[in-house]
């Protein structure tokens, strides 16, 4: 897992912060997770953005964006409010595709 990233939250715009936790009984996951209080949203390179239940498969949230060069997850970057605008970026090393949606 990349800790020179920091993702932002898809549902609250917060800083993520990276987690090692327990997936299975044989199994731990690496993602970062919103720090917003209650919010239990996680980033993964490979899944994206989801809700993570133990023992069951993650629900990969429609919609998210995938970098044309290596089809993986992006994640949000920065938030601009002033131009409702967010910026995704691709997850994988020296890569700088970019999506901007508004």
């Amino acid at each position: 897992m990349r800790t020179d990233i920091l993702p932002l939250c898809d549902k609250h715009y917060r800083t993520m912060e990276p987690l090692l936790a327990p997936y299975s009984a044989d199994r731990c996951i690496d993602f970062f997770r919103c720090t917003e209080k209650f919010c239990h949203r996680c980033f993964g390179e490979r899944v994206g953005y989801v809700t993570p239940q133990r023992d069951l498969a993650p629900v990969l949230t429609t919609g998210q964006p995938e970098c044309e060069r290596h089809a993986r997850p992006m994640f949000i970057i920065s938030l601009d409010r002033q131009h409702n605008r967010v910026t995704f970026a691709c997850p994988e090393p020296d890569c700088h595709e970019r999506i901007v949606r508004t």
